[in-house]
């Protein structure tokens, strides 16, 4: 009798474990395959990044369980994929031997042009406009002056 308790034991101890490799199965592979499917699809058909077809695909991202050997992937897919998204900047964010907003006399000219021309606009009086109207027309003037002369490093302006 005491030689069948090791082989109940080991039978018992094999279907534990059979029983305990599935149900640790990771369903997170499979949705980031999903995902990624559905995201060459609208690669492949140039689906713009803001149409709301790409939304299936954030959904499918966030939906890779956290604790998934898949989330780290997934996880920046989804940061690519809504960086894609955001709001694109209106003005150019570098310009050659620029360093900053202001970093030059001409970029500081021509925020003061601009300034002038919103003020311009939202004045409704014409006594009130024939002054902003000289100081644009004058800044515009000395803008293209400095522009005129203005050279990246390296460059001569002879």
């Amino acid at each position: 009798m005491c030689t069948a308790y090791p082989r109940h034991s080991a039978a018992l101890l094999l279907m534990g474990l059979l029983a305990l490799s599935g149900c640790s199965k990771d369903p997170g592979p499979e949705q980031l395959a999903k995902a990624e499917g559905r995201y060459q699809e609208l690669i492949n058909q140039k689906v713009a990044p803001r149409d709301p077809a790409w939304d299936e695909v954030v959904s499918q991202l966030e939906a890779v369980p956290r604790d998934s050997r898949s989330r780290p992937e997934a996880d920046r897919r989804l940061t690519a994929l809504k960086a894609a998204r955001e709001q694109i900047p209106t003005r150019p964010l570098a310009r050659p031997g620029a360093t900053g907003v202001g970093a030059s006399e001409v970029e500081t000219k021509r925020a003061a042009c601009e300034a002038l021309a919103k003020k311009l606009g939202g004045t409704t009086t014409e006594a009130g406009r024939d002054p902003l109207r000289k100081a644009l027309e004058t800044c515009q003037e000395d803008l293209v002056r400095l522009e005129a002369n203005d050279h990246p490093p390296g460059e001569e302006g002879h």
